[in-house]
């Protein structure tokens, strides 16, 4: 498999639309705005168990995924699947946006919630382990250098929205529609341009957009989720961090891919 093609070249993970009810858009009013058990009007424990179970449950995702990950590269078999999935632009983008639209569609169902989390970040590691070994053989240290960019990255931003408990809210609607146009030009440079120029353009315009989704995101987190609400906004946070992870290797990989 070519590495060049890449699925973080687009904000893959329906990025644009995370954690919404179904039919709503980040420009939109949320669901739990408002609301009078948001967790905004909550107690400050309530708000603290909110806060640490949503990022447990964020960091068990991750778990997940690279559980899944080392699964398949356990199996010659496994593997080569994976890697057919993803060398098919079409069936890549079918599985992944697919995948997170329905966990996102059962993110506030009880039990489901959770299959739909794991099953997500299950489905993640299972798709992009093989990517990630090809990096690493072809780059030794770039997929640890990526993760270790992405914390620092995620965690600063994130961090900066729950310290400053700015409403970031302002931010959806132009997010939005920067998300949609990258995953436009990606879709075009997969099936049209096959560009490495244009690829990597776009993995700097998606981390810039991905960057903005988490601060939106975590401001959600505080402001408009109700506090049973962890797993979706645990969903929301993977899907930023895995766009911004997949940013930065391509970044890192620079235009010889």
């Amino acid at each position: 498999m070519n590495p060049g093609y890449n699925p973080q070249n687009q904000g893959y993970g329906s990025n644009a639309n995370p954690g919404s009810s179904p039919g709503s858009s980040p420009g939109s009013k949320p669901y739990g705005a408002g609301a009078l058990n948001s967790v905004a009007n909550a107690s400050p424990e309530v708000r603290a168990n909110f806060i640490r179970s949503t990022y447990l449950l964020f960091v068990s995702g991750i778990l997940c995924s690279l559980l899944v990950g080392a699964l398949t590269l356990s199996s010659y078999a496994i593997t080569m699947a994976a890697l057919s999935a993803i060398s098919s632009p079409l069936l890549a983008i079918l599985l992944i946006v697919g995948g997170s639209m329905a966990a996102q569609a059962i993110a506030r169902t009880p039990g489901l919630n959770l299959v739909g989390l794991y099953g997500f970040t299950g489905l993640i590691g299972f798709l992009f382990a093989p990517v990630l070994r090809i990096y690493e053989m072809q780059q030794p240290g770039i997929v640890g250098q990526a993760a270790f960019l992405s914390v620092l990255v995620f965690g600063s931003l994130s961090a900066y929205a729950l310290v400053s408990k700015t409403n970031f809210s302002f931010l959806g609607g132009m997010i939005f529609v920067g998300m949609i146009a990258i995953i436009g030009a990606g879709i075009a440079n997969l099936l049209i341009f096959h560009s490495a120029g244009i690829g990597y353009w776009l993995a700097w315009a998606t981390l810039f957009m991905s960057s903005g989704f988490v601060l939106w995101r975590t401001s959600r987190m505080v402001h408009e989720y109700a506090p049973n609400e962890n797993v979706a906004a645990a969903l929301g946070l993977f899907i930023s961090f895995f766009n911004i992870f997949l940013s930065i290797l391509r970044i890192l990989g620079g235009n010889r891919r």
